[in-house]
């Protein structure tokens, strides 16, 4: 992954780590450079790096689910890991990110969060019933049947067309 830092005054960020303090009001963003945007959040749940995850309004964050996707939550790829109660930060906009993908990924098709079946967070260059999601894109082709890191552009990613259940 780049190294990813913020631009502006933004006193004691840390972009790449998690705390158990909170240093921040939940919600604030930062601007980080390669035109990235961070939202500081704290995980409702452990969380995977690099696994995509789903925040609510209150900005508690966990890993994304087809239910997430299709209620239209704000979505992001955690790119440290979380345990569960941390506060940090959570790339919304920039790239290239760290993507875990379940598999085989073209350079320009859209993220899928997978189905449950996979494991929650993770994504798939296919479709999996919870339709495409919008402002985010594979920058990478991997050739794998195995789950592998890809990387990616978001750019305020969520789900094409939200819907009320699952």
């Amino acid at each position: 992954m780049a190294s990813f830092y913020t631009i502006g005054s933004s006193i004691g960020v840390d972009l790449a780590n998690a705390g158990t303090t909170q240093l921040f009001g939940l919600g604030t963003t930062v601007e980080g450079n390669r035109d990235s945007v961070w939202v500081y959040v704290q995980a409702s749940t452990s969380v995977t790096a690099y696994k995509a995850v789903a925040m609510s309004t209150a900005a508690a964050m966990g890993m994304a689910s087809a239910k997430d996707v299709v209620v239209g939550l704000q979505l992001g790829v955690a790119q440290t890991a979380f345990a569960a109660e941390e506060y940090g930060w959570i790339p919304i906009k920039g790239s290239p990110f760290n993507v875990m993908t379940t598999g085989s990924c073209t350079a320009g098709n859209p993220l899928y969060v997978a189905s449950s079946a996979l494991g929650t967070g993770m994504t798939s260059s296919t479709a999996s019933g919870t339709g495409t999601l919008i402002g985010a894109e594979y920058l990478t082709v991997q050739s794998t049947n195995t789950v592998t890191v890809a990387t990616c552009v978001l750019t305020y990613p969520m789900a094409k067309t939200p819907s009320d259940g699952v």
